[in-house]
């Protein structure tokens, strides 16, 4: 069990290829968990969703406790 990870979840695989096509997503990326989940480096998550929010992607982000 890891504590302080960040997965980008998506439903589609095809929506991180439409991701990595405006962002440099593999930049940020980790891990990989299955075709629609990727582990992400907790400590530049704010950069990543910065860069998505620039490019008119918003994100829900969900904290688990």
């Amino acid at each position: 069990m890891h504590r302080n990870v960040a997965v980008l979840r998506v439903s589609d695989p095809k929506v991180l290829d439409e991701i990595r096509a405006v962002v440099p997503l593999d930049d940020y990326v980790l891990g990989v968990l299955s075709e629609t989940e990727l582990v992400v480096d907790p400590a530049r998550m704010k950069e990543l969703l910065s860069r998505l929010d620039a490019k008119g992607l918003q994100p829900l982000v969900k904290r688990e406790g």
